[in-house]
């Protein structure tokens, strides 16, 4: 699983139970977030449900320091200052933030395996399509990405399963606090 929201990614191995075997998360800035996407939308004057889309219209997708979130800010302005047009910033953008997350899929071991993306930006259909490309050109990992339409709910829906079982485990035990 690849959970991408608005602070972090997260890459999370699991076996057919759901245990968890391995898990990495970003550990750099947030140049690879769902926050750092709605700055530069707002700074390009689009809206957030458009960057996918403009993304996957690119022609010659530029180079976007994946580092620091200030760097990349710069690049941006820079790229508008020289004319570089909004999709083909977009995809470098999609393109930079999907190299990291393809190199926490390789650190958990996610060889051979399908790939669910979830969190926020897993709607991002440009950001999908890049972690596609950039998958591809990770050595040990040979994994299909896919993506669901209520994939952004998906911590949520774990959340509110996760509290059902808890509060069932303590109703047996006796050990829920009567409401006042």
């Amino acid at each position: 699983m690849l959970d991408i929201g608005a602070l972090h990614g997260r890459a999370v191995r699991i076996d057919e139970r759901g245990k968890v075997l391995n898990y990495k998360m970003t550990s750099q800035c947030a140049s690879g977030s769902g926050q750092f996407l709605e700055n530069i939308a707002r700074y390009l004057g689009i809206a957030q449900d458009e960057i996918g889309s403009l993304s996957k219209q690119a022609d010659a997708p530029e180079n976007v320091s994946s580092i620091c979130a200030v760097l990349a800010e710069t690049d941006v302005i820079n790229m508008v200052s020289r004319g570089i047009s909004t999709p083909n910033i977009l995809k470098g953008i999609h393109l930079s933030m999907a190299g990291r997350l393809a190199k926490l899929l390789k650190a958990i071991g996610a060889a051979d395996n399908t790939v669910m993306v979830t969190g926020g930006l897993a709607l991002d259909e440009g950001l999908v399509a890049a972690l596609a490309e950039e998958i591809e050109k990770v050595k040990g990992v040979d994994a299909v990405i896919r993506t669901h339409k209520d994939s952004a709910y998906a911590g949520a829906i774990g959340a509110a399963l996760w509290g059902a079982f808890r509060h069932d485990k303590l109703a047996r035990l006796g050990q829920l606090r009567q409401a006042s």
